[in-house]
């Protein structure tokens, strides 16, 4: 059981009606309920909650959404321990206010523009780069006004869409997605600082018109499918004015046939997926200013990989099925990002079948494998041929056979506390591990991994693959920061260094860092 109360962080006054839920766990059987609402008073009860870890959100409606042991906007909570039996007392929220940003859209003669979305995004680190992400957002009313409330503080980029598309607009000429002050170029955006419960008043976007381009092409049927009313075709940018892959999407008609309007100069990733979901076809067409046309897509299955799953022990476990048993690809072409589940991988039905094989269906591009389970049975490593390609990209230009995942549960562990400067627990840290040698960095490197300190002071990370590791604890990290090879290199020269080997227990205590 876990009990607390949630209170307004600036009066402390106590405040009903927050939902409590449960954000993540690491037990395979959550029986309980996932959720409750605070009282008048405030307080909560999560009841009929296994043992396991557990992180906690805290939300209502014109306050910031914060985790558990968060201070910072957008940090990661703090996980909780919870015992066998156990009751966690004092698990309290204390809720910020948010931050209001209220404005006007208008068009180029300064008239109030109606049904504008306005989103707030701020640049996080993501697969490799910096990347604009959505924050918030609304839309203007009929005097082109909006207000976005419940803001983290933090700063921000403003964009408006207006989305002309579902009016049958064919114009070449058209309002294209606009930064404030009024700009189609991300670059030269201005960025807004939102300070904590501020309100932001006085933003006027001048939504700007550009010249666009169209896209023509014709999707083609493999022959295995029957071609459909409702093929999708989206193209993606992913380079070029706008720095937050800008989508703009059609419906291929009866004969296959599809134009693609409102696309400014840039790069775009063109997608179509049949109406089943099971073919798809993709290319990169770059836009330079006039309209483009005789693309091509040719729908298929992609490719398939197959193999078998082993085990470090030998036989099969007792109580593990192999539908517990997840494989999945984890695709490395930025351009892939998302084709995955385009071609239906997640989400269907078990890929691993009663005999132990597995077959992942629909690949496209440079990707690794990973498996895994809810127990504590984890990916040791991926052969294929018996070659060692747990960590090197496989290329899903064709079908991939002769995989074998071993999955084991000697599982490294790396746990301790944090002090600070005066040798008191730190809880308000965070603590990475990652590897030694800068060539095992990378977006998706099993080489990197953080924590933060549970109500005890303690951190925990497990499942590190054995090999040479340095560790540092900082006050603030910001998700994904932990995978910028430049913060990684800075931190590197302080950080302390350990070596883990298959199934070790390592203890680490760490002082924080000034980073």
């Amino acid at each position: 059981m876990i009990r607390g109360r949630v209170v307004r962080a600036d009066t402390g006054e106590p405040l009903r009606r927050v939902q409590v839920r449960v954000d993540e766990w690491s037990t395979g059987d959550l029986s309980g309920p996932a959720a409750t609402m605070t009282d008048a008073e405030g307080r909560y009860e999560l009841t009929q909650l296994p043992a396991g870890r557990y992180q906690l959100k805290a939300r209502r409606g014109g306050y910031v959404e914060v985790a558990y042991g968060q201070r910072r906007p957008f940090e990661r909570g703090r996980p909780l321990e919870l015992g066998e039996r156990a009751v966690l007392q004092n698990i309290d929220f204390a809720l910020p206010p948010g931050a209001v940003v209220t404005g006007r859209v208008v068009d180029e003669t300064g008239e109030a523009f109606a049904h504008v979305a306005v989103s707030l995004a701020g640049r996080r680190y993501i697969d490799g780069a910096r990347r604009l992400v959505s924050e918030s957002g609304g839309s203007t009313d009929d005097r082109g006004e909006f207000r976005i409330f419940g803001v983290p503080p933090g700063n921000y980029e403003i964009v408006a869409r207006f989305d002309g598309t579902d009016l049958g607009s064919r114009d070449r000429v058209r309002y294209v997605p606009t930064y404030y002050p009024g700009t189609p170029v991300a670059s030269e955006a201005q960025r807004v600082t939102v300070g904590p419960g501020q309100e932001v008043s006085g933003i006027t976007i001048a939504l700007a018109r550009a010249a666009t381009a169209t896209v023509r092409g014709v999707v083609r049927s493999s022959g295995q499918a029957p071609f459909g009313p409702f093929t999708f075709v989206i193209a993606r940018e992913i380079s070029g004015a706008q720095a937050d892959g800008h989508m703009a999407t059609a419906i291929a008609a009866g004969d296959g046939s599809f134009a693609i309007a409102g696309l400014l100069p840039g790069a775009y990733f063109v997608e179509a997926r049949s109406p089943s979901g099971s073919e798809f076809a993709s290319m990169e067409v770059v836009v330079e200013g006039s309209d483009v046309a005789g693309v091509t897509l040719t729908l298929s299955k992609g490719a398939t990989a197959r193999g078998r799953i082993h085990f470090d022990t030998g036989n099969p476990p007792q109580g593990l099925r192999p539908s517990q048993v997840f494989v999945m690809p984890t695709l490395v072409d930025d351009q892939m990002a998302g084709m995955s589940d385009m071609a239906g991988v997640s989400g269907g039905p078990p890929v691993t079948h009663d005999d132990w094989t597995f077959e992942l269906q629909g690949l496209r591009g440079r990707g690794f494998i990973r498996a895994g389970t809810l127990s504590d049975w984890r990916m040791k490593r991926v052969r294929r041929e018996g070659v060692d390609v747990t960590d090197t990209p496989l290329d899903f230009a064709t079908d991939v056979d002769g995989l074998e995942i071993e999955l084991t549960q000697r599982l490294t562990t790396v746990s301790g506390g944090v002090s600070d400067d005066r040798g008191g627990v730190a809880l308000d840290a965070t603590v990475i591990a990652f590897a030694d040698d800068p060539g095992k960095w990378g977006p998706h490197s099993r080489f990197i991994e953080s924590a933060r300190p549970d109500q005890q002071g303690r951190f925990t990370i497990k499942g590190l693959p054995p090999g040479r590791y340095v560790a540092i604890a900082v006050g603030y990290l910001e998700p994904g920061e932990e995978r910028d090879p430049d913060v990684l290199e800075a931190w590197r020269q302080g950080a302390t260094p350990f070596t883990l080997s298959e199934g070790e227990t390592h203890a680490l205590d760490l002082r924080l860092s000034k980073f």
